[in-house]
């Protein structure tokens, strides 16, 4: 049975990266190429940016006597990575799964489903961790010559080091479905957490050298703080190091005793965790005057609750709005610093206008809320097709719903770009006009390209957003609408028109490229969109 169970997980685990459908479907040699290739393009960006950065540190370390403090920081950025890889994934296998009621009515014991899941979790840091600590210790060995003993240590220490982030992901986890449980908006809390472990993520990363310049030249104090404060950091580095048994023991107890009293606490009171959904009121009553609204803005507010209520589909599908929103508060604090690049290149000062432009039309390319918008009606489409009102009607909220996240923090940022920038008219008119038209081009597009290219047929809503081919086809042909008109001015134009009166031009055209795709959504869209399966 319990074979059984972690089988099946492993299996989901493999379903939620590689199938977004339900049906089986036969993979070609090309497209398992094609998957292959990407997956070792993802696996060597992760090498390529661990190896880059242990590079710097292992030489300087070792030489001043601080090989344990190299495996140690390594051990540490594993456990961050596979941290903040893994909480979320723990909190919804573990204590949200759909299939808990449905497991526990078998006579299946509450342990077995709870090893099952969490030796998935298990797999799934292992992996991970092993993007970080693969590149230590390749880029040791090519700068130094390890002992067979070191070797073997290293092994075993890879081997048990995803005990300590699972054992944190499923305490974290815990309390964030503890948190969750006694909330109304759900997916406002998993969008919340997610959003600063990314910004986290963001500022650690952009900080990185500054990082690794002050462990240099503080190494001898980051290793006393370690040593004092971390103690499994410090037992790994030491036992693959130095071989000392002693560390390694203590090492491997500070990886199975917290894990094992987890489970124990956790095993005991599953039932009683998974079971004792006390919630929050969905609506509070209050009486008030009824109010009487069109049919197009209750299928606004049906597309914004849909949207509203998935954290992923928040995520993974609105990331440039949180971008631009980042953007227009970075152009305020950082005030001078486009000062500075202008300063640095003032061939750039007759273009700040139209790059600025620019850049915020790419910013909202990224956006592709509405192209998933069709498929995600799912097995209720019909619901949709038999309304009393036109498909096209229908068709345009989920344009509307685009508009109405991605709008806002595209003004925003004009204005914040504007204030700050203080460019002439025809520039400030390109600011305020392009970004805005790229805004309603992208929502448009998506609803289109989703009408050809709908899925209905999905595991997860997720796997709709993260991988299906309207997704794919909008992104990619919204940053291409922006990339591939810049390069023609600049290989082309740039002598004859000036950006500003371009950046118009371009807007013009968007225009007319959103009427034709209005017209054609209440025309042969909407007919399209009735005779969807």
């Amino acid at each position: 049975m319990f074979k059984a169970l972690i089988k099946t997980r492993l299996n989901a685990l493999y379903a939620s990266w590689f199938r977004a459908s339900r049906r089986q479907k036969k993979k070609g040699p090309l497209l398992k190429l094609l998957i292959g290739l990407f997956a070792l393009y993802v696996i060597g960006c992760f090498f390529f940016m661990f190896g880059g950065m242990f590079s710097a540190l292992c030489r300087p370390l070792v030489s001043f006597g601080l090989g344990w403090l190299y495996f140690a920081l390594a051990a540490i950025m594993s456990v961050t990575l596979c941290f903040i890889g893994s909480v979320f994934t723990a909190q919804q296998q573990l204590f949200s799964a759909r299939d808990n009621d449905l497991l526990l009515a078998m006579p299946i014991p509450p342990a077995y489903i709870l090893g099952s899941r969490m030796i998935m979790l298990l797999v799934l840091n292992f992996l991970m961790g092993l993007l970080v600590i693969a590149p230590a210790g390749v880029v040791y060995c090519m700068n130094f010559t390890p002992s067979a003993a070191g070797v073997a240590v290293f092994i075993v220490c890879a081997l048990f080091l995803p005990l300590i982030p699972m054992t944190m992901s499923c305490l974290f986890g815990w309390l964030l479905a503890l948190i969750i449980d006694r909330i109304r908006n759900k997916s406002l809390v998993t969008t919340v957490f997610s959003l600063a472990f990314l910004a986290a993520y963001f500022y650690l990363f952009s900080n990185m050298n500054s990082y690794i310049a002050a462990m240099v030249q503080s190494g001898a104090q980051v290793a006393q703080a370690i040593k004092s404060a971390v103690y499994p950091a410090y037992a790994f580095g030491a036992a693959i190091m130095d071989g000392d048994l002693m560390q390694l023991a203590g090492f491997l107890l500070c990886c199975l005793l917290p894990f094992g009293a987890l489970y124990v606490i956790l095993t005991r009171g599953f039932v009683r965790i998974v079971s004792s959904h006390r919630g929050a009121a969905k609506i509070k009553y209050r009486q008030r005057a009824l109010r009487v609204g069109s049919a197009g803005s209750a299928l606004l507010k049906k597309e914004l609750m849909h949207f509203g209520s998935n954290g992923m589909y928040i995520l993974n599908a609105a990331l440039g709005s949180v971008f631009t929103l980042a953007a227009a508060v970075a152009i305020i604090i950082y005030r001078d610093f486009p000062q500075t690049i202008l300063a640095q290149a003032p061939k750039l000062i007759p273009y700040t206008g139209p790059l600025a432009a620019a850049v915020l039309c790419l910013l909202g390319a990224t956006d592709i809320i509405s192209a998933p918008s069709i498929s995600l009606e799912g097995k209720n489409l019909w619901i949709a097709q038999s309304l009393p009102v036109s498909g096209g009607r229908v068709l345009m909220a989920k344009a509307y719903m685009h508009i109405a996240v991605a709008l806002p923090p595209v003004i925003i940022a004009e204005a914040a770009v504007i204030f700050m920038l203080r460019p002439a008219f025809l520039a400030a008119l390109g600011i305020l006009a392009a970004p805005a038209a790229m805004t309603v081009f992208c929502a448009l597009l998506g609803v289109v390209v989703n009408l050809h290219f709908p899925k209905f047929d999905f595991i997860s809503e997720t796997a709709v957003v993260k991988q299906s081919m309207s997704v794919l086809i909008s992104m990619f042909a919204s940053m291409g609408a922006v990339i591939l008109p810049a390069m023609l001015y600049i290989w082309l134009l740039k002598e004859i028109l000036s950006g500003d009166v371009f950046i118009l031009i371009f807007t013009a055209v968007l225009v007319l490229a959103c009427a034709v795709m209005i017209r054609y959504l209440h025309n042969g869209g909407a007919r399209r969109f009735a005779d969807l399966p």
